[in-house]
Formats: structure tokens, sequence, C-alpha cells
């Protein structure tokens, strides 16, 4: 039985691997209704977001598309993507709470789910965070990042890179590929 009713995840997703369902499957436990919020979504062709929204919004729906409690949306940089203020923080929980509604979800958004890397303390006043908690979910459950899958991508070790990745995602190693070598320099980001 899940005691939250609204909670939100806000991740970029560059590309989706199980550490993302982990905290996805996390925030269902303890929330009825998730938003997934796609950051940096007007961002691609980078080396730290190459991956286009659309791509990255069709790779969370191949996934969970159909689930009734899991909806998502985007979210585009306030400023740019390193801005930790209290400004930026203000505009997550904004547009988190305007998914809510889109979605038609009929409570108040009360649960932010997110890994233990985060600078999100630094996002938000205390005032900012009343009435929500914070859920953190430790990234060494399951030891990888995008980073990581990026490099198996570049490789071509797709073994390697579909162990980390849910099987609904297989057919879309080629298209991930062709999207990180049009990158012009062909490097990844190293974090």
């Amino acid at each position: 039985m899940t005691q939250h009713k609204f909670g939100f995840i806000l991740g970029r997703f560059q590309n989706v691997h199980i550490g993302h369902e982990y905290l996805i499957e996390t925030a269902l436990h303890s929330c009825e209704h998730i938003v997934v919020l796609i950051g940096s979504a007007q961002v691609e062709g980078t080396v730290r977001n190459p991956l286009p929204m659309q791509l990255r919004l069709d790779m969370l729906k191949e996934i969970y598309g159909d689930h009734p409690r899991v909806h998502i949306g985007f979210l585009n940089d306030l400023t740019n993507e390193n801005d930790h203020s209290t400004m930026w923080g203000q505009y997550v929980l904004d547009h988190a709470r305007s998914w809510g509604k889109y979605f038609g979800l009929p409570h108040a958004l009360d649960t932010m789910i997110m890994g233990n890397d985060e600078e999100r303390n630094l996002w938000f006043e205390e005032e900012q965070l009343k009435g929500i908690e914070q859920i953190v979910v430790p990234r060494d459950r399951v030891d990888i990042s995008a980073t990581k899958m990026r490099a198996f991508i570049l490789d071509g070790d797709m073994k390697q890179w579909s162990s980390f990745t849910n099987k609904k995602l297989h057919a879309y190693f080629p298209i991930l590929k062709e999207k990180l070598l049009s990158i012009q320099d062909g490097s990844i980001e190293v974090e």
C-alpha cells in the first residue's frame, strides 16, 4: 500500500537504463501516481545531452506507456543545466504540479524521489518543500550510469549495454548509436 499520493522524478534519461527503472519502481512502492519529468528537454546533440527529448520520451513510454500510475512529461532548462538556485527549484516544483494537473491527478504534490548523488538540496529553501517528502534512492543499488551506457553504445558493446537495459529497449541500440556518432567529435562525457 502506498503512503503518498503524487510524487515526481526529474532526470535527463540519456539513455534509459535499469537504474532509472529502479528509481521509478521505488517511487511506485511509495506513491499512487508518479510524474516522470525528462529534464534538459530542449537540448540535444551535445556530448552531455546527445539524445532528443522525443527519443527519450519514446524509450520511457516503451516501458511505462500503459502503466496507469506513471505519467511522463518534460522540463526545459530554466537558465542552464548547472543552475542550482532556489529559483530553479521553484520552477521544477511548479512544473511538476502543472504536469500533475495536466494528467488529471486528484492530489497535491507530496513527494520528490531522487538519487543520492543529486545536488537537489541546493535547489530549495525549506519553505518550498513544506509538505513534500523527499525519498532518496541510493545510486549504488544499481551501479550504472548513462555515461557508462553511452560508452557501451559507442564501443558497439550491445551485450554489455543490453545487460543494463530493459528488453523492450533493445531495438533502440542502433538508433542510439547513430545519434551518438553524429555528435561532431564523437566523444562521450566522462563523469
